[in-house]
């Protein structure tokens, strides 16, 4: 269970790096910089979220193994 505490703090602190990082971009578009932190906060959750995934689809093939 701690493990499911640590993935989600770390999930809500992701998302609200990429929600900072997009009003930030939204109050100056033309800006490189924000975009680039935008595009670095995205890919970072997109990363996470896609390891999530793996680990729970894991979980699932051994669940189903047993």
């Amino acid at each position: 269970m701690l493990y499911m505490d640590d993935s989600n703090q770390h999930l809500k602190h992701l998302l609200k790096q990429t929600d900072i990082a997009f009003k930030a971009l939204m109050r100056e578009p033309a800006s490189r910089l924000l975009n680039e932190q935008y595009e670095k906060a995205k890919l970072e959750l997109d990363s996470y979220t896609a390891s999530l995934k793996h680990t729970l689809n894991q979980r699932h093939q051994q669940q189903r193994q047993r």
